[in-house]
């Protein structure tokens, strides 16, 4: 059974893309596209965006985007930061370190608070850097280059009272782990859709808080594209300023509303269950698991001396056609495997029981 599982064909189990099931595929391939500034498409964006308040459980509107996770990124810098204001990253890896570097890419001034690869932030230090009053504090909700999980509720206790913006970065976290922008005090969020909504990728979300939409007329960025005042004025009749991702807006209304139809909770737990098959199985063959605190959309654990990450990677690929990603931390000490998109428990098991075997391989082979 486990044998014949691991020779179906290729499997994407690298954190976005991922693997999305039939009837989202067949919604971006076979549906003819109506017009996008037509009233039809219009009432799917205008329904879309009231879905998209539920999954970032936001009073805020969240605005449609044709763009990267790294576009969102940047939009939420150019409509909340001048050159010169100063803002603290907390950086836990190589998805941090793109927040410090787009930000001084924009004239920023960036207070670089490093944490240890996959280890909880000295929020003493954290509280220190804020009790300076920075513009913001830029955070991942999970830091997909390890697999670490910050707690977003704590920070935003550190944030909000100081009137400190919280700009968060859940590309790889919303629709895996629990997010509450509004309870949270969070005043930027974004996501991508090829992560846990499990969709072709091209498009994302933006959500600004009250606080934040109130900013965003006194930054003085170049912006053009991503001018956050376009898309708000657009959104009210169902448009985007600009031609967007069509087929992936129509795969992201009906994620959406099957989201509503389980409730947000279960689709969490959908992915809590998978990554908890995956650690039981992992970690009964002796393997540790890498962060202290980890995101149900990954996990990272630790490989034995002899079987580097690059060589498993590799391996993997080679043979079952298992597409892992390399670490970009280019540690070769540890692993990541996802556990979005369209998985099962039974599947995570077999992803195990291969890991390991591979594991087992290369270690017999470079021992000889």
């Amino acid at each position: 059974m486990q044998d014949r599982i691991m020779r179906t064909g290729m499997l994407l189990l690298a954190p976005g893309p991922v693997e999305m099931d039939e009837s989202i595929c067949e919604i971006g391939s076979t549906r003819k596209l109506p017009y996008f500034r037509g009233q039809g498409f219009a009432r799917t964006v205008l329904e879309l965006t009231e879905d998209l308040k539920y999954l970032f459980q936001t009073r805020s509107t969240p605005l449609t985007v044709t763009a990267s996770g790294t576009g969102l990124m940047e939009m939420a810098i150019v409509n909340l930061l001048n050159r010169g204001d100063k803002v603290v990253v907390l950086n836990g890896g190589t998805f941090a370190s793109r927040w410090v570097s787009m930000c001084r890419a924009f004239g920023v001034e960036v207070v670089d608070l490093a944490v240890e690869l996959g280890r909880s932030p000295d929020m003493r230090k954290l509280d220190d850097c804020l009790a300076a009053r920075p513009k913001a504090l830029l955070v991942n909700a999970h830091e997909t280059s390890t697999g670490y999980l910050y707690d977003i509720p704590a920070i935003g206790r550190l944030t909000d009272p100081r009137g400190v913006l919280l700009i968060v970065d859940a590309v790889s976290s919303i629709g895996a782990d629990e997010f509450r922008m509004d309870d949270w005090h969070v005043d930027c969020a974004l996501v991508s859709v090829q992560k846990a909504l499990a969709l072709m990728p091209g498009l994302g979300f933006i959500a600004f808080s009250e606080r934040a939409k109130a900013i965003i007329p006194s930054v003085t960025q170049p912006r053009a594209y991503f001018d956050a005042l376009d898309y708000l004025a657009n959104i009210t009749r169902g448009m985007t300023p600009f031609t967007p991702a069509m087929n992936a807006i129509l795969q992201a209304a009906a994620r959406l509303a099957e989201i509503k139809k389980i409730g947000i909770a279960g689709y969490i737990r959908r992915h809590a269950d998978l990554a908890a098959a995956f650690r039981e199985a992992i970690t009964s063959n002796g393997y540790a698991l890498f962060p202290e605190r980890s995101s149900n959309a990954m996990t990272a654990f630790g490989l034995p001396d002899g079987a580097p990450m690059s060589q498993v990677v590799k391996y993997l690929r080679e043979e079952y056609d298992w597409w892992l990603a390399p670490n970009p931390t280019k540690r070769e000490d540890y692993l990541r495997v996802s556990h979005m998109g369209h998985l099962t428990v039974d599947l995570m098991r077999v992803v195990a029981g291969g890991i390991v075997k591979a594991v087992e391989h290369i270690t017999k082979g470079n021992r000889q």
